[in-house]
């Protein structure tokens, strides 16, 4: 059998390992266009600043040799274009077609540009790939100031790494906070303070419409009218499923690829995973983009139990978003944000705890400060646990598995319990 995978992030490396672990024979080859083995997007605003490296592994999901070992043909830096499920094969940018038997896509996603005049100016840049990380690792000697447009997890976060690098930054956020929809107004709130301390200007409730300049960028003109200057413009607004080159191919999407829970495509020979997908929300009980690396993961190694005859279900995922600004590292999951749902919280001594409740079950939480018992309420919302007996114990900051019976314990773990 020959399997073709097209991307060539975390989805696409879990799949393989799938795949390696029922066969050994298979042809496996994966295409990019990128030219770099899987490597971590959350960790670009520290390769543009130099707090890591290209040749420091921790940036790597795997280690060099992981190709090899695991006998794939890497085809990088050549851009899929079209897809012909009826000959099956894929088409690349230099008119190239490689045949498979199955196909993964695992194609990711791609930087959302909001409409405004004079992106193509020089200094206009993105952060969503190794060429765009290196692209503005490179102009950093030219920027005194910039402006950073969304306030999301990698917008707030170069915002930081510039800030501490130097740089007068202005963040300018559509919404009311950074970080929406991951955090809600409280949450947020810790966040601003500790951008403001290291100098990030927040402009909220406004957006960029325009920017100004010769040749680069010299002025970024918002829609209230407010004009920055500034040496460069970072636009971090999100990311959108990768479709492009899924035109006609035959293949069913909506707002990504839709699948099944087998993370199979409406084309028994295709299959889909990662954040170009639709998959199962088990929190709002519909399929959608959740671009989240641990569902990625998931959802491509799944993919390839699946090519292997395994028939392993996909039982959903939830949106679990994690960062740390400054001092203040924060964690949340689900539904963060309503005024329909039971909710419990507190806000104390440096730490913000929020939970959100339907029915007795947990269904999304709020962890500022104090994160430890992530994991707990992960697992909690993941199984939908009856908390009804527990949850008057969320607030407390002491909260952990000792607030369950031994017995419990000892069938969550599978292990003895001293």
């Amino acid at each position: 059998m020959k399997i073709v995978i097209i991307g060539n992030s975390v989805a696409c490396i879990n799949a393989i390992e799938a795949i390696r672990e029922k066969d050994k024979i298979s042809q496996i080859i994966a295409v990019s266009d990128e030219q770099s083995r899987a490597y971590s997007h959350p960790l670009l605003p520290n390769l543009v600043i130099g707090d890591i490296s290209r040749s420091d592994e921790r940036f790597y999901y795997r280690s060099r040799n992981f190709y090899e070992k695991n006998k794939v043909k890497t085809v990088l830096g050549k851009k899929v274009v079209g897809i012909s499920s009826q000959n099956r094969y894929i088409k690349l940018e230099n008119d190239e077609k490689i045949s498979y038997d199955r196909l993964i896509i695992t194609a990711g996603g791609k930087p959302f540009i909001p409409k405004m005049d004079g992106v193509e100016l020089e200094g206009v840049h993105t952060l969503t790939n190794i060429k765009s990380a290196d692209k503005l690792k490179k102009d950093l000697i030219n920027i005194k100031k910039c402006v950073v447009v969304g306030g999301g997890l990698i917008g707030s976060k170069i915002a930081e790494k510039l800030a501490k690098h130097g740089v007068k930054v202005t963040l300018v956020e559509l919404m009311k906070r950074v970080l929406f929809p991951v955090l809600d107004d409280t949450g947020a709130e810790y966040i601003h303070k500790e951008l403001k301390s290291l100098g990030v200007k927040l402009i909220l409730g406004d957006s960029v419409v325009k920017l100004d300049g010769n040749k680069r960028v010299k002025k970024a003109v918002l829609s209230s009218g407010k004009s920055i200057d500034t040496d460069a413009v970072i636009v971090s607004v999100g990311v959108k499923p990768n479709l492009e080159f899924i035109n006609e191919s035959g293949i069913e999407i909506n707002r990504g690829i839709i699948v099944n829970d087998y993370m199979q495509t409406n084309i028994d020979t295709i299959y889909a995973a990662g954040d170009v997908t639709e998959a199962y929300d088990i929190v709002t009980s519909q399929k959608r983009p959740i671009p989240i690396l641990p569902l990625a993961a998931r959802q491509g190694r799944i993919a390839g139990l699946n090519i292997e005859g395994e028939n392993v279900k996909y039982g959903g995922g939830f949106p679990t978003n994690s960062i740390t600004i400054g001092k203040i590292s924060f964690i949340s999951m689900g539904i963060v944000d309503t005024d329909k749902l039971e909710i419990l919280k507190i806000k104390k001594d440096g730490e913000y705890r929020k939970f959100i409740i339907d029915d007795n079950k947990l269904v999304g939480m709020i962890l500022v400060g104090n994160i430890e018992k992530a994991g707990m309420f992960n697992w909690m919302i993941q199984n939908r646990f009856d908390v009804s007996w527990l949850k008057d114990t969320f607030l407390n900051s002491d909260f952990g598995w000792q607030y369950f019976s031994k017995a419990f314990r000892i069938l969550r773990f599978d292990r003895k319990i001293k």
